[in-house]
């Protein structure tokens, strides 16, 4: 059983649903997927998820992407 207080299991579940790449519509899971598969830069990223190929191009999701290789490093 899960003994986190609520505020952080609700933090847990939201987590799931944040977006990395709007214009695709790619949420946090799959990249922290693709990074704990072995991705460890912003093209492997790109191509195991389908990332900065939106319309914007990676401008908004390169930053996040970063942040989240980052803490994986």
């Amino acid at each position: 059983m899960d003994d986190a207080p609520l505020s952080e299991k609700h933090a847990r579940i939201l987590r799931k649903y944040k977006p990395v790449c709007i214009c695709n519509g790619i949420k946090v899971p799959r990249v922290e997927e693709a990074i704990e598969n072995g991705a460890r830069s912003l093209e492997e990223v790109a191509r195991a998820t389908g990332c900065t190929t939106g319309s914007c191009h990676g401008e908004r999701c390169v930053p996040v992407i970063l942040e989240m290789l980052d803490g994986k490093r």
